[in-house]
């Protein structure tokens, strides 16, 4: 099962020029089954009311589960996942928040990647240190409740050494799947730190991990091959 994860930013680019197809071209190659994504705009003004919810969906042939995290107007913003598989279940999360919002947006997915059933959370964690450690010990209580397997994708907004991850991985046994090689995911034309995670459940192993280069959001999108791990079962 392949799985991406991408801060799209709105579609804006590292040329300052917003393009949804941009996207999608970046997107499309990677053939995941499940694609998870965060700064998605619905009709803000800022960005031509663009309904990207339905244009990536639409551009992609998938199914676009979208989580509006903050309203303004009659636009918003927020996350959103992309998948072929059969949706059984979607559950919106709205995690501790200072100024701005932030949620997680949980999928239950069946037959998907050769998986018969998997749940995919998607996030995207705030600035403030404190903000996230909140968040993260409200995301381990909704990881520790969900079906598994499970994963977890999104940007966490902090590096991997950093106390909310930290927490986040003991309160619920999820493995980072780029750990080994903790690749810079931000700012994309120049990468200097990881904030951009796929995080799996004991029941999967990652075969193939990869951080993808591209100029079309100011992060790079992860991309994951995980199937399940055997050795649980």
């Amino acid at each position: 099962m392949r799985i991406v994860t991408y801060n799209t930013r709105g579609s804006l680019g590292m040329d300052n020029r917003r393009s949804t197809p941009r996207i999608v071209e970046t997107v499309r190659p990677l053939a995941a089954d499940v694609l998870c994504f965060q700064e998605i705009h619905s009709r803000l003004p800022w960005s031509g009311r663009e309904d990207q919810p339905r244009a990536l969906g639409e551009a992609l042939d998938r199914r676009f589960l979208f989580q509006r995290n903050l309203n303004l107007g009659f636009g918003g913003y927020g996350v959103g996942i992309a998948t072929r598989g059969q949706v059984v279940a979607q559950v919106e999360h709205f995690l501790p928040s200072g100024k701005e919002q932030r949620g997680a947006l949980e999928v239950r997915l069946q037959n998907v990647g050769g998986l018969r059933a998997l749940t995919v959370i998607c996030t995207h964690w705030g600035l403030d240190e404190t903000e996230r450690m909140q968040q993260a010990e409200a995301l381990a209580d909704i990881v520790r409740a969900a079906p598994h397997p499970l994963v977890v994708c999104g940007d966490l907004n902090e590096s991997a050494d950093k106390p909310a991850v930290r927490r986040l991985l003991t309160l619920t046994g999820l493995t980072d799947a780029d750990a080994m090689q903790n690749r810079a995911t931000f700012v994309a034309d120049n990468p200097n730190v990881r904030i951009d995670y796929a995080l799996y459940s004991p029941d999967l192993r990652a075969r193939y991990v990869e951080v993808v280069e591209s100029l079309a959001s100011d992060h790079l999108p992860v991309l994951a091959d995980l199937d399940r791990n055997d050795e649980t079962v």
